[in-house]
């Protein structure tokens, strides 16, 4: 009896591995090598106002709409308390003081989280076909597929290069986001 249950513990562990580093593949794979096309629209996902992440997605998805990448740009991301401004609203006032006449942006004001960012953007662009998401590397394979994963047929993806983190951080911030990534398979698979 003890020996099986060993057995399976082992098996049990050798499986959980087997996920993460393959998960975290995956992540690497996606963080390193960014795909951008033409596209309907440029979603950028949110993080912490007043941040070097925030505004250095922000200022990616403004170069990709300036090179013509995408005919919209929509800037997603909530409050974090009612003292501050959205993330979409903090975003906005990054991209209007690098390019004023930007006018063709949409802000999604009531996200707090990755699977919301996503959603509630899609529910904005009803006839858009495909996206261009904008995130930190680590953070743009959940963000790919569950822009998929909401019905956009083609979903290109990048993010600013990532030299306003420490490599400790990075680190961290990878196996962060193989963690989330392996949180958030009900949601890839129930939508």
């Amino acid at each position: 009896m003890m020996q099986k249950f060993s057995k399976f513990v082992k098996t049990l562990v050798a499986f959980a591995f087997f996920i993460f580093t393959t998960t975290l593949f995956f992540v690497l794979v996606i963080a390193h090598f960014p795909k951008v096309e033409k596209a309907d629209a440029i979603i950028i996902l949110g993080a912490a106002i007043n941040t070097p992440a925030l505004t250095n997605r922000s200022l990616e998805g403004l170069r990709l709409y300036k090179d013509g990448k995408g005919d919209v740009l929509v800037l997603s991301g909530g409050r974090i308390s009612d003292k501050d401004i959205s993330e979409a609203g903090y975003m906005k006032k990054v991209i209007t003081k690098n390019s004023p006449t930007i006018s063709n942006i949409i802000l999604e004001e009531n996200s707090h989280s990755t699977y919301e960012n996503i959603k509630n953007s899609k529910a904005l662009l009803p006839n858009a076909k495909s996206v261009i998401v904008v995130s930190d590397k680590f953070h743009l394979a959940r963000a790919v597929l569950m822009a998929k994963r909401n019905g956009f047929e083609k979903v290109y993806w990048s993010g600013p290069e990532p030299s306003y983190y420490k490599s400790v951080e990075l680190v961290f911030y990878y196996l962060r986001e193989t963690v989330a990534m392996i949180a958030y398979i009900p949601k890839f698979l129930m939508n």
